[in-house]
């Protein structure tokens, strides 16, 4: 990496804090994306990067937005940055159905849902689909983005073998709650109080659904009961003509 001999370089000093509380913010990258420098602010929030006026700078932190601006003549920076904004996810609340007809009309009238969660009155929520943390990622880590907002860590990942042994770990744990997850989405309880079926006769409508694990993976509870009951429909049809 080079610096143009336009100009004169200097070494920048300067910290980063939180808008919110002048608190000093660990971890954040400072990217002279003119030079193709980058620095990382200490616990102090301190950093040391070598600039020259007129160089971009672009400063990202994961949890506060990013902030980029031009270098000045000065030799000391204080960059304050404003903590990123959460979007809590809409919560609602409607009242239970009262018999278990009333309940599988519901799900028919449905529609289309606004989010993929569905519980069953009386059944625990399904977990969660197993996730692997953003910067263990390999959709992330390898981005075109992440390679130039942070090129040493793209580097540092590539080439850390305690990064490769941490990502097969969160990969296989990830995988696991996928598996929870799939069980709960569609087990013989769900199909029992979708369906009001029992014993030989659940197991044989069990057998008449056959639905493909792939299905069950990337679909919704909500859609699933759908499938369920809509092939419930077919299953009696067909049981009155055998």
């Amino acid at each position: 990496m080079s610096i143009s001999a336009l100009g004169q370089t200097q070494e920048l000093q300067g910290e980063i804090t939180s808008s919110a509380d002048s608190s000093p913010i660990e971890g954040t990258h400072i990217v002279n994306t003119t030079a193709n420098r980058m620095a990382i602010s200490d616990e102090n929030g301190s950093f040391y990067l070598i600039a020259k006026e007129g160089d971009t700078l672009v400063v990202s932190n994961v949890n506060y937005n990013t902030k980029q601006f031009i270098v000045k003549n000065s030799k000391f920076l204080t960059i304050s940055l404003n903590p990123a904004s959460i979007q809590l996810e809409e919560v609602r609340v409607s009242n239970l159905p009262e018999t278990e007809a009333d309940f599988r009309n519901r799900i028919v009238k449905m529609g289309v849902q606004a989010d993929n969660s569905f519980e069953i009155a009386g059944m625990p929520p399904a977990k969660s689909k197993g996730k692997i943390p953003k910067n263990y990622d390999p959709d992330y880590t390898n981005s075109v983005g992440y390679a130039i907002n942070k090129p040493i860590s793209f580097i540092v990942k590539k080439i850390s073998k305690a990064h490769k042994n941490k990502l097969k770990y969160y990969q296989t744990v990830a995988n696991k709650e996928s598996t929870i997850s799939n069980s709960k989405k569609y087990n013989p309880e769900i199909v029992s109080e979708l369906t009001g079926l029992k014993g030989d006769e659940l197991t044989d409508f069990i057998q008449y659904l056959d639905l493909d694990p792939a299905f069950v993976k990337r679909s919704s509870e909500y859609d699933i009961a759908v499938r369920i009951l809509k092939e419930f429909d077919y299953y009696k049809t067909d049981s009155q003509k055998g």
